[in-house]
């Protein structure tokens, strides 16, 4: 099984919806779970060779979905 990296992120609560039907898209190269569904607190996990693309694909929707916090 493949280790898998787990990425923190706050981003606009009205976006979460729409920030799971984008990674879905991706067919089960990321799993998004909701922390905070009121601060818009969410975590992602990605296998470690998808990363990259993760990373390219949070700089696209940066503004789209608020994107305020990743750790």
């Amino acid at each position: 099984m493949s280790e898998l990296e787990k990425f923190t992120l706050r981003i606009d609560p009205s976006s979460v919806y729409f920030f799971r039907f984008i990674l879905e898209g991706y067919d089960n190269m990321y799993l998004l779970s909701t922390v905070d569904p009121d601060a818009g607190l969410v975590e992602v996990r990605a296998v470690k060779d998808s990363v990259k693309d993760l990373l390219l694909v949070l700089k696209s929707l940066k503004t789209s979905i608020g994107l305020s916090r990743m750790d």
